[in-house]
């Protein structure tokens, strides 16, 4: 059970504030999700192809635990980017022909270099938003 008297209560400016930045966070989100999907890749795929740019070739089952899916979801998703080139199914060796891990290909490597850009670039403030964010915590600031 949840003791009441825990719970912070927060002054009207202080919640202004809170709405102000997940309007932000939609619109960039949004933005975001917009840049991705124009590429022909889904969200997940995307976050997908993120991680094994960042963790370099790992079994599905990291991966799956990583992106929070099931290893099906996982392995649907590993399926689709095989089809169009962008990871690959390597053995990691030894004996066990069962483990396996997945890796970026050389287009899938080039196409997160291109997604991260075009993501950063659409994620980006625009000036308005920009002055709106400073005001509103400025104007919270004391």
């Amino acid at each position: 059970m949840v003791d009441v008297a825990t719970i912070p209560v927060f002054e009207q400016p202080v919640l202004n504030l809170i709405e102000q930045l997940r309007a932000i966070v939609r619109v960039s989100d949004a933005r975001v999700s917009a840049a991705i999907a124009a590429e022909r890749v889904s969200v997940a795929e995307w976050r997908l192809l993120s991680a094994l740019h960042a963790a370099g070739a790992v079994p599905p089952s990291m991966l799956a635990e990583t992106l929070g899916l099931t290893r099906g979801g996982t392995t649907r998703l590993i399926d689709r980017l095989r089809a169009r080139r962008l990871v690959v199914r390597a053995g990691a060796g030894g004996t066990d022909r069962r483990y396996q891990t997945i890796a970026l290909t050389g287009a899938g490597a080039v196409l997160v270099r291109h997604l991260a850009a075009g993501a950063a670039a659409a994620a980006a403030l625009t000036d308005s938003e920009h002055a709106i964010l400073c005001a509103s915590l400025d104007s919270n600031a004391g």
